[in-house]
């Protein structure tokens, strides 16, 4: 079963990368993925920022930031292994997203509590590295006996990203064309939903 697309993911390397004027203009969710290189001082501006505009943001792998920024959204990588469901007992409106690769990865993030699943990569990418991907069949088909919410991520771009309305997803995540997401994610929405 088809499901409507609900919310947009970018996902955050470095707080500078992004605009929140355009984030906000787009209404997408930020995953905060690599935050050791920043200081604490500068992700709790950041934060505040965030909150001014009512942007959502997940903090990735790291407890000590999750209560330190006071967010209430946890985001598992796909090679963090520890288990979070503990979270929820601490605090109800806890939401906890993980990354996943495959069906194995999939059971695995449902142990740690996650209630969606960032699965990767749907389409093709540029990366050398990552020759491999789902295509919008396979997605389906592996995200078919789930009852939870899945994020498509992995090569989405202007191009491709009407074909998202095809897949078994509550949203979609951006990694490296978030900021042309600005000029067709608005549009789209208007036309499509």
């Amino acid at each position: 079963m088809l499901m409507a697309l609900k919310n947009i993911y970018f996902i955050v390397d470095n707080v500078n990368e992004i605009n929140l004027d355009q984030v906000k203009k787009t209404g997408a969710i930020l995953i905060l993925r690599k935050q050791k290189e920043i200081n604490n001082q500068k992700l709790k501006r950041f934060a505040k920022n965030c909150k001014s505009r009512k942007i959502s943001f997940f903090v990735a792998n790291n407890l000590k930031l999750l209560f330190l920024l006071k967010t209430n959204n946890f985001y598992i990588s796909a090679w963090n292994k520890k288990y979070y469901k503990h979270l929820k007992s601490f605090n109800n409106n806890m939401k906890i997203i993980g990354s996943a690769h495959n069906a194995g990865e999939i059971h695995e993030k449902i142990k740690q509590g996650c209630s969606q699943i960032v699965l990767s990569r749907i389409f093709k990418t540029k990366y050398k590295n990552k020759k491999t991907f789902l295509g919008k069949v396979k997605f389906n088909l592996l995200t078919r006996y789930f009852k939870l919410g899945f994020i498509a991520l992995g090569g989405i771009n202007s191009y491709n990203f009407n074909q998202t309305k095809n897949l078994n997803i509550v949203a979609c995540a951006m990694s490296s064309d978030k900021k042309k997401a600005g000029k067709y994610i608005p549009a789209f929405f208007k036309k499509t939903y």
